[in-house]
């Protein structure tokens, strides 16, 4: 078993080391991905709330904003995108690069102490103290077996922000990495008062307008290759401008694409701003869409990842698309 394949009960054996260290720091500044999702800001808010249990100040920093959907997340108003604290001590969750903190790489790099928790298979080693479990459905599953026996324990609004990374990144448990064990946590988090029917409405029923109206655009453009296999769709800058919406407003399109009977794999373009391009991938088991996102630079899992282009949108769709039909012809 690799180092970063750990068990839940070998994720558990390190949780005296990570409360020590944490009980060290001189100020805690938490920082994750840019373009932030549920797992992201729900475990983000999660660690900060048990540190203030421990009596120590924090801060959570993303280059971007909470999407509006997470806005609901206790402590949200932690977040921020610059610090005004003075810190010793650096938390990253839910980040397999430096590169995806966007701005706030240079601040979490010049950190005297650094402690990194994920689930995706890193791209670097930052980290003076480095808990991965590649094979957790979520960073909540993996800061759960942390946090859940430590002094103190969890609350009702920890176990709310912890069961929104569990929801969000298993699809409400619908994704192949629904695992016995992050059930057992979710029904312990529900124990402990997370209400996994707000959380659900919140994040899956509480859609934008915007968001409705861009989806509508990006089904009509739907594209497939493969005799369905392979299914895309590409959202230009203009599109963007047409339903007046932003780039947060693309979460959970890719998986509508994918849903398509015929699709074993899915992938979705979109140019944000001209000349900046960010894909995400999707498959149902049939191609290994980490690998892909790591031609063009980017990671995640098997079945979810991602990556950017600079350049034409076309020539990120023609790239892309080669990549994925080769991947299915194989």
């Amino acid at each position: 078993m690799s180092e970063h394949t750990l068990t839940p009960e070998q994720v558990a054996a390190r949780r005296a080391e990570f409360e020590d260290y944490l009980r060290k720091a001189n100020g805690v500044l938490i920082g994750t991905h840019v373009q932030p999702d549920g797992d992201a800001i729900g475990s983000s808010l999660a660690v900060s709330l048990w540190l203030s249990k421990l009596g120590i100040e924090s801060q959570v920093l993303c280059h971007h904003p909470a999407p509006p959907y997470l806005e609901f997340l206790p402590a949200i108003e932690r977040l921020r995108q610059a610090p005004s604290l003075e810190a010793d001590t650096g938390i990253l969750v839910d980040l397999e690069s430096m590169s995806r903190l966007g701005s706030l790489g240079p601040l979490f790099e010049a950190m005297p102490r650094l402690v990194l928790v994920d689930h995706h298979l890193p791209h670097e080693r930052p980290g003076d103290l480095r808990i991965v479990a590649t094979n957790a459905p979520a960073t909540a599953s993996v800061l759960m077996d942390l946090m859940e026996a430590a002094e103190p324990g969890l609350d009702a609004d920890i176990a709310t922000c912890l069961a929104t990374g569990l929801v969000t990144d298993t699809g409400s448990f619908r994704f192949p990495n629904t695992t016995p064990h992050a059930l057992h946590q979710t029904a312990r988090l529900v124990e402990l008062g997370a209400d996994l029917s707000k959380i659900s409405q919140e994040v899956y029923l509480n859609k934008d307008d915007a968001a409705v109206r861009l989806l509508g655009l990006v089904l009509a453009r739907i594209r497939t290759a493969a005799e369905g296999r392979l299914a895309w769709a590409t959202i230009p800058h203009e599109t963007f401008e047409t339903a007046q919406a932003e780039e947060f407003h693309t979460e959970g399109i890719v998986n509508e694409i994918l849903s398509m009977r015929s699709a074993r794999a899915a992938f979705l373009l979109r140019e944000a701003r001209p000349g900046k391009i960010r894909a995400s991938l999707r498959s149902k088991g049939a191609v290994d869409v980490a690998q892909i996102a790591q031609r063009f630079g980017g990671g995640g899992h098997k079945l979810a990842a991602g990556a950017s282009f600079e350049g034409s949108l076309e020539a990120a769709e023609a790239a892309l698309s080669e990549a994925f039909l080769e991947c299915l012809e194989s």
